[in-house]
């Protein structure tokens, strides 16, 4: 919890050639969300992070939202980075209809929840990743990332990470961060630093 508010990783998060580029994305002045994550993952440990999209967890506010993930150092494959459900964009965005179809009978604060009666373990899709592969006929999609790299997805990209089977046993570091349109609607919950059990 330290590191997230730390004024290092601040300026690391700000830096002025990524909001230029984020500017340019949103179209406008892009809002930074407070609420950020990094994430550490030693070799040989399954604390991989399950399949998910992250509108699950920024119901709060606008859908128009993009987030940027960054490798801190270099992250091959073996080492677990992250990877995409191919095409799945349109599959995120179809469960996610079907979550506020299904939603009608729950509070406001449950509706903006990930932890509420309609929806898996924590927001999750499955822990499973080749089963999901299979079941929706879709590869997942990994690379090799080097330092300097960024990686962008929409809000209703289904991603996970992978178990870092790093043979040097190097640990993987990585960070995710959100962006959106300051005009637009802002997700309340996200106005905080990240800290344990904030239930995000």
């Amino acid at each position: 919890m330290s590191i997230v508010r730390s004024a290092a990783y601040e300026g690391f998060c700000a830096q002025p050639r990524l909001v230029r580029f984020m500017d340019a994305f949103v179209q406008g002045i892009s809002y930074l969300h407070k609420r950020k994550l990094m994430r550490y993952v030693q070799p040989g440990t399954a604390v991989a992070t399950p399949a998910h999209y992250d509108l699950v967890y920024l119901r709060g506010g606008t859908s128009r939202l993009v987030t940027a993930w960054i490798p801190i150092g270099d992250i091959p494959a073996e080492m677990g980075g992250l990877v995409y459900l191919e095409g799945s964009h349109a599959l995120g965005r179809r469960m996610e209809a079907e979550f506020q179809t299904n939603s009608g009978t729950l509070s406001p604060e449950e509706r903006i929840s990930a932890y509420n009666d309609h929806m898996a373990e924590g927001g999750w899709i499955s822990k499973d990743l080749p089963d999901m592969a299979e079941r929706f006929d879709a590869r997942w999609l990994a690379a090799d990332y080097e330092a300097g790299d960024a990686v962008l997805h929409s809000p209703y990209m289904i991603h996970a990470a992978t178990n870092n089977e790093d043979r040097a046993r190097r640990l993987r570091l990585s960070t995710d961060i959100r962006y959106q349109n300051v005009d637009d609607e802002i997700d309340a919950r996200w106005n905080n630093h990240w800290s344990l059990g904030d239930m995000l």
